[in-house]
Order: structure tokens, then C-alpha cells, then sequence
């Protein structure tokens, strides 16, 4: 099962503009810590990429199940970014699994 996160922040609060350090701080821990963190629940990241000028991160994850990513989620590491940030979690398919239950 693959999970597509979408983290946002609002430009002024923005960690790469430094505004707010302990938001920046946040940020970088979050960025060193997700894959050994999604490692302990046996899960894999995929992938991470930061859309810069729309204030956005996208991160994909590679999960046995919908609790072990809930699990994950509720590490202090994986909450600590909502202080200025907005979480969206969606269960995706690839293009290709897609086609396969439409053609059934």
C-alpha cells in the first residue's frame, strides 16, 4: 500500500525563510529522522520532494498496512511539524494498478 502525505505551511512560516528558528529546527529533524523513524514500523519511504514557492512537501511511503502508517504518524518526530504545518494523507495505486481494476 502506498501512502501520499502533502505537508503545507503558510509562506510566513515558512522553515527555509528562517522566520521562526524553532520551525526550521523542526524541519530539519523531521527531514533526518522520517526514514529511520518509517524503518521502525516497517515501512519505507519512497521518496520526498519539496515544492519550495508553493510552501509544500510531498512524501510517498511504501506501507504494509493503514495502522503501521498511523503509527508512524504518531511518533513526537512526525507530529511535531503540524505546529505549523497541515498533514494530508492519501492511499494511492500506481497508473498501472488503476488500469487493472478499470479494464476488470
Amino acid at each position: 500500500m502506498f501512502i501520499l502525505q502533502i505537508l503545507k505551511h503558510a509562506p510566513e512560516t515558512c522553515p527555509g525563510y528562517g522566520v521562526k528558528p524553532k520551525f526550521r529546527a523542526i524541519t530539519v529533524m523531521w527531514f533526518e529522522k522520517i526514514e529511520a523513524l518509517a524503518a521502525k514500523h516497517k515501512i519505507k519511504v519512497v521518496g520526498v520532494w519539496v515544492d519550495h514557492p508553493a510552501h509544500k512537501w510531498y512524501a510517498i511511503y511504501e506501507t504494509p498496512s493503514m495502522e503501521a502508517f498511523m503509527d508512524l504518524m504518531m511518533e513526537p518526530e512526525c507530529m511535531a511539524p503540524l505546529a505549523f504545518c497541515t498533514s494530508d494523507a492519501k492511499p494511492v495505486i500506481s497508473a498501472k494498478e488503476a488500469l487493472k481494476l478499470i479494464k476488470k
